[in-house]
């Protein structure tokens, strides 16, 4: 968003036009982040399947290692289900314990697209 004046121009109209131009740049904020919020909310509930073998399945066809698929099952089980949020925040811990920086953005990365699966 842009806003633009002539030095020449009121400081009442100016003023109005900050005003508005906040307004607007705020309103779109929180769009945003309630969006945000909503897609975690549902990847929360969200199981990406019944039991390990389909979960297994779903982390392969979005091309997940099956090392790094049981690694983050494991962690998921602890939290009790299998949903989205708990095996993509599975995934972003396997994701810190790589050393080779490039491993460990890929894996990051499709920890992400499975938060695609909740929208």
């Amino acid at each position: 968003m842009e806003l633009t004046r002539k030095h020449t121009a009121g400081v009442g109209n100016v003023l109005t036009d900050i005003r508005q131009t906040l307004d607007a740049l705020v309103a779109r904020r929180d769009e945003r982040r309630d969006g945000f919020v909503k897609v975690i909310e549902k990847a929360m509930r969200q199981q990406l399947g019944h039991d390990a073998d389909e979960v297994l399945r779903q982390l392969s066809k979005h091309g997940i290692s099956r090392q790094h698929s049981k690694l983050a099952l494991d962690i998921a089980r602890q939290e009790g289900r299998f949903t989205i949020f708990s095996l993509v925040d599975a995934l972003t811990r396997l994701a810190g314990r790589i050393v080779n920086i490039g491993e460990r953005l890929e894996l990051d990365a499709k920890a992400a697209q499975l938060l695609t699966l909740a929208l």
